[in-house]
């Protein structure tokens, strides 16, 4: 188990590029190639009584994991969760086991990711990035303890910007919401 604390921010198009290159300048790291994530996210029925969310997803290597995110506390400016993980052999054989468990509703999300590795394989990175393109638009998500993500908002000069701390299921409501968009659905997901 670890505790996951990160902070979002969302990002322009025109943004990225000044982005991308300031993070691997500063960090010495370079941004990977991006590959689409397919996550399931699963609920109770009454999700607003859930302080446990199980989820599946596939990994950049192939590899599907079972992640369990636990709330930690509330209201702060940073996105914080316990978090367990394992590979899993068949997420067909967890998602038919979850409604079993107590999580019978299912939503499926999706996003494009680019993550940031050290140059130097040696060198582990003390902070995650990942460039995230979603549906909705460009995120940037700072992964660390809460002072190293601090110190590295002002690095990148991201001080003025705003923070994001829900999680993109949360961001995906309130997006379809502010364009009066209910047709989309639950399950966030680039058009075909």
């Amino acid at each position: 188990m670890k505790i996951e604390i990160e902070v979002k921010f969302a990002i322009s198009n025109e943004d990225i590029e000044n982005l991308v290159s300031s993070i691997e300048e500063l960090f010495q790291c370079r941004k990977a190639e991006a590959f689409l994530q397919t996550t399931h996210q699963f609920f109770y029925e009454d999700w607003t009584k859930q302080d446990v969310f199980p989820r599946i997803r596939n990994e950049q290597g192939g590899d599907a994991t079972l992640t369990v995110k636990v709330k930690t506390k509330s209201a702060t400016d940073f996105f914080e969760r316990k978090e367990f993980e394992t590979i899993i052999a068949s997420s067909d054989e967890i998602v038919g086991m979850m409604p079993y468990l107590g999580f019978p509703k299912k939503i499926t999300w999706e996003k494009k990711r680019c993550a940031f590795i050290k140059d130097d394989p040696s060198g582990a990175m003390e902070i995650c990035f990942f460039l995230d393109e979603t549906p909705m638009g460009w995120f940037l998500e700072i992964e660390a303890g809460e002072e190293k993500i601090e110190e590295t908002i002002a690095l990148l000069k991201l001080t003025g910007s705003k923070r994001i701390t829900k999680s993109y299921l949360g961001l995906w409501e309130d997006y379809k919401k502010e364009r009066d968009l209910p047709a989309l659905g639950e399950d966030m997901l680039f058009q075909r």
